[in-house]
């Protein structure tokens, strides 16, 4: 579904702007990705992509209804990435002021969210999920996303947990058992600053796709 001419059409529109802003403002962690989908693509040509033109491993469509993203905040921080950001879009036909808002349940926010807006956020740490819209209106979304198991792989010296556990050297799993433990600050450490924004440029990652004014 993710490849069909439409999606994929849908996604690239929305990767132009915001994969800009993610590597404007987040530069080790759209870095991170990049280097990940350079190292897959170079372990496997085949390993599959959503969007050709993106750094993100997986997309998920979400079809309307009643939806969650609840990360235990009991859980284990250090599998936490840098590269832990997504693409949220959404899409439909709704009434923006009366439903569909998107709520971030820990910062206590609540915000409007009209049709074909995307905002960048790190899902992996910020639980959300979306306002009701009336029973006549439609509301979907898609979220575009890297799974931390492609972090883990790459991290295993391209191998997977198990095959890691019974063959690394004890020096190995001393140094993944060290980047673990920094994973948490890392990923903070990649949020963007306050001071980031100030007298900004964005510089879009294709080559002569700009839109109007975006450096004005």
């Amino acid at each position: 579904m993710v490849r069909h001419a439409f999606i994929s059409a849908l996604s690239d529109f929305f990767l132009i702007a915001v994969l800009g802003i993610l590597k404007h403002f987040c530069p080790d962690a759209y870095e991170t990705l990049r280097q990940d989908k350079e190292e897959m693509l170079d372990h496997n040509p085949n390993t599959f992509y959503p969007n050709e033109a993106s750094v993100f491993s997986a997309a998920t469509m979400e079809l309307g209804g009643a939806h969650f993203n609840i990360r235990d905040p009991r859980g284990d921080l250090r599998d936490l990435e840098p590269a832990g950001w997504n693409i949220l879009t959404a899409l439909g036909r709704y009434r923006a002021i009366h439903g569909g808002h998107v709520i971030f349940w820990q910062l206590g926010l609540v915000i409007q969210f009209p049709p074909g807006s995307s905002i960048l956020l790190p899902a992996g740490v910020v639980n959300y999920s979306f306002v009701k819209v009336d029973p006549t209106e439609t509301r979907f979304s898609l979220l575009q996303w890297s799974g931390g198991g492609v972090r883990r792989f790459l991290d295993n010296g391209r191998r997977m947990d198990m095959e890691f556990a019974a063959k690394a050297s004890p020096n190995e799993h001393a140094g993944r058992e060290h980047r673990r433990n920094l994973a948490h600050e890392i990923a903070i450490d990649s949020f963007p600053h306050v001071s980031t924004f100030k007298d900004s440029r964005i510089s879009f990652p294709y080559p002569g796709v700009n839109p109007p004014n975006a450096t004005q």
